[in-house]
């Protein structure tokens, strides 16, 4: 009896490791995981490539042109992989740029599959790509950060031609509504008389590979904006230098103020939905809309409307009372006197003469030419202010 207990009591043990353990696939079934492993490996690769890899199909273009001494091609990730490990070899500034150029001979045709790189990133970025700057563009598209060899002074100088140039990105489309929105949530450098930049910035050098994320984010988001046919911009701020850290991504916050037409802000945000087909992604969190004021509130105080539902009899200080909106100003009569000559009497006395004059003059006219006719008074302005919470996600360890 006592050994069919121990028995039992065995393979209730066995039963509990077996249940504690991960069934082994059918032999039949590996092949199939296998399979579905590599595809969702591939497919998890291309979503993360949507985040915040806006030259990757330039670099793609770079690989397919280039060649190793051999002829044999090579890889993006060997590439990568070369690629770093040469670069981090040393901490200076001035050996990188010299292992730079060593590694550039391994390949045969690297000039001309740098000019396939160039070609198609001009279509991909805000920033102008010269001659000066290709290789920094292709370094940041590997992940290099820009540091600036941490001098303020060139940090300033990168900032104001950017901000000079999304100025030119908007000329003629785009209004400004205070200086502080045209300089982009940034404290932009100063200058002399002698064009000497004043090095009072404020920045960390740490910060300085951010600070040209958020230049490049914001590049990008005023060049969208400008296809948006928005009135203006009234500001932009940003939650801080260094974004928020989610998971395997880092998040940028941003604030931004701007008016126009509903249909123009719709637009707006529909173009920011679909940067994700050019590996940018946005994510509009809320949207503050207010209609902006058209005057219709002014044409409804009593000193306008008591002449309307009560011919004859005007209202106090009806002389005094704004501008009814729709109504054109006429132009002062010859003998108008500045107030500033005029006692009180004298002035109230010469617009009341003028408004009689005024009034005369558009009663011998016909009402197709009296002034006002046919213009908008209520639901003039078609203009909205739209305060527009925007994150811009992109991959994060990805920096050298």
């Amino acid at each position: 009896m006592s050994r069919y207990i121990a028995q039992t009591e065995q393979l209730r043990s066995d039963i509990a490791n077996l249940i504690k353990k991960t069934p082994a696939p059918v032999d039949g079934n590996v092949p199939l995981i296998e399979t579905d492993i590599k595809l969702y490996s591939r497919a998890a690769d291309q979503l993360r490539g949507k985040f915040g890899h806006p030259l990757q199909p330039a670099l793609d273009q770079f690989i397919s042109v280039l060649r190793l001494n051999d002829g044999k091609k090579i890889s993006l990730k060997k590439f990568k992989e070369e690629f770093t490990a040469e670069w981090t070899k040393s901490e200076s500034t001035a050996q990188k740029g010299i292992d730079y150029k060593l590694f550039q001979r391994r390949f045969r045709n690297w000039p001309e599959a740098m000019q396939a790189f160039r070609g198609l990133a001009e279509k991909l970025t805000a920033e102008p790509i010269t001659d000066n700057n290709i290789d920094e563009v292709f370094l940041s598209s590997l992940g290099v950060m820009r540091r600036f060899d941490n001098k303020p002074e060139n940090l300033q100088r990168f900032m104001a031609e950017n901000r000079r140039r999304m100025l030119e990105m908007t000329k003629d489309k785009i209004l400004f509504e205070t200086p502080e929105a045209a300089n982009f949530s940034f404290v932009l450098p100063a200058t002399s008389g002698s064009g000497n930049f004043d090095m009072r910035s404020g920045y960390l050098p740490d910060d300085y590979p951010m600070i040209a994320q958020h230049w490049e984010i914001l590049s990008d988001f005023v060049k969208r904006a400008s296809e948006s046919g928005i009135h203006s911009f009234v500001s932009f701020r940003k939650r801080a230098i260094q974004p928020e850290k989610v998971g395997s991504f880092d998040v940028f916050h941003y604030s931004i103020e701007v008016t126009g037409t509903m249909e123009s802000i719709r637009k707006l945000v529909a173009i920011l939905d679909q940067a994700f087909h050019e590996n940018r992604v946005y994510v509009v969190r809320s949207i503050f809309l207010y209609q902006d004021d058209d005057g219709a509130r002014t044409l409804l105080t009593p000193d306008e409307i008591v002449p309307i539902v009560l011919p004859g009899m005007t209202a106090p200080q009806m002389g005094n009372s704004p501008m009814t909106p729709g109504r054109r100003r006429r132009g002062m009569p010859q003998n108008y006197m500045p107030e500033g000559q005029m006692s009180a009497a004298e002035q109230a006395a010469q617009a009341a003469a003028l408004r009689k004059q005024q009034e005369e003059e558009e009663k011998n006219l016909p009402y197709n030419l009296r002034s006002g006719y046919g213009e908008t008074l209520i639901g003039k302005s078609g203009l909205c202010r739209a305060i527009i919470d925007v994150e811009y996600i992109m991959e994060s360890g990805n920096g050298i």
